[in-house]
């Protein structure tokens, strides 16, 4: 195996020993919590930027801040969410189901980064550099990629590189 498949089981047994360490509910919620602080970010930034009581009331900085600040405070809210969730789950006795599930939640998650990897190598000409090359997963990750490209969106999917 050349290096880079060595990155690509590294990745894979990361995420799949987070997800197991984690458990599903922590995950899904987790994943849930980032996209909500993402859309609260974008719905409220601009009235606490406003309310931020330093600089000039139009400077596009109070809107970057309270786009940062309305998102960490929406990632903490609902990570301590998870937690207790988690710790119900616990108590409950589903823990052994929820790791397990959580596993193969990991498993799934590191699949997705390596396609991510795998399109940036892609967009960025590097499909026949020889490390690309050399590597025994590199081929099925590119066969995954294309067969997932009627799936993805319109805009997205015209960049899917041919190799």
């Amino acid at each position: 195996m050349a290096a880079l498949d060595w990155i690509f089981v590294a990745v894979l047994g990361a995420s799949l020993l987070i997800g197991a360490w984690r458990g599903l509910v922590f995950e899904l919620l987790s994943l849930a919590g980032w996209v909500a602080a993402f859309f609260a970010a974008q719905w409220f930034a601009a009235d606490v930027g406003e309310r931020l009581p330093m600089g000039e009331p139009d400077a596009a900085w109070r809107h970057v801040a309270g786009f940062a600040l309305v998102f960490i405070a929406a990632v903490f809210a609902c990570s301590l969410l998870a937690w207790l969730l988690k710790k119900l789950v616990d108590a409950v006795g589903l823990r052994p189901a929820d790791r397990a599930l959580g596993a193969l939640f990991g498993v799934l998650r590191g699949v997705v980064l390596l396609l991510a990897g795998t399109l940036v190598v892609g967009w960025m000409q590097l499909g026949d550099a020889p490390w690309w090359r050399q590597s025994q997963g590199a081929p099925l990750l590119q066969l995954a990629l294309q067969g997932l490209q009627p799936a993805l969106p319109q805009a997205m999917g015209r960049h899917v590189p041919v190799w």
